[in-house]
């Protein structure tokens, strides 16, 4: 004679009961994914944001030895290291990384971190800035800075 656990006379009835720990576990897998893109979309999508300004508070001030500039002219042109006008820019942004590569070689063999700053023009493009932080990123070096300066104007309260 055997024994079956469930209701008398060997009648199944089906569980009411739901087991909410397989919906737990996927609802934390879903949040996590949403919170590690969240940031890649906006990234990419390009949203707009409201850059801070410098009124009432001093800039930061980063000192380095040998920081190599890129100044950007209004125009969109690239002056070289060391340039006296305006004429004397890069041709293309292609001539930019092949000279940051030489400088972050020189920058290796004396055992220096190479930095770069790069000071755009108020009337510059805001895309021209970009590519040229591009350009720097392309050519190997990470330590990038950007100058502006603080206007030294109090901020007035919201």
């Amino acid at each position: 004679m055997s024994m079956s656990a469930g209701s008398p006379g060997g009648k199944k009835r089906a569980m009411s009961e739901i087991n909410v720990t397989p919906m737990v576990d996927v609802m934390l897998v879903l949040l996590v994914i949403f919170m590690v893109t969240a940031p890649i979309i906006k990234q990419i999508e390009g949203l707009e944001v409201k850059l801070p300004e410098l009124k009432g508070q001093p800039a930061q001030t980063i000192v380095t030895e040998d920081a190599r500039t890129l100044v950007i002219s209004p125009d969109g042109r690239v002056a070289k290291e060391g340039a006296k006008t305006a004429d004397d820019a890069y041709e293309k942004l292609d001539d930019v990384i092949v000279d940051l590569k030489a400088y972050k070689e020189e920058c290796d063999k004396g055992k220096k971190t190479p930095v770069v700053v790069i000071a755009g023009d108020r009337e510059a493009k805001w895309e021209r800035i970009m590519q040229v932080w591009n350009a720097v990123r392309n050519s190997g070096i990470t330590q990038v800075s950007f100058q502006c300066e603080s206007t030294g104007k109090p901020v007035a309260a919201p």
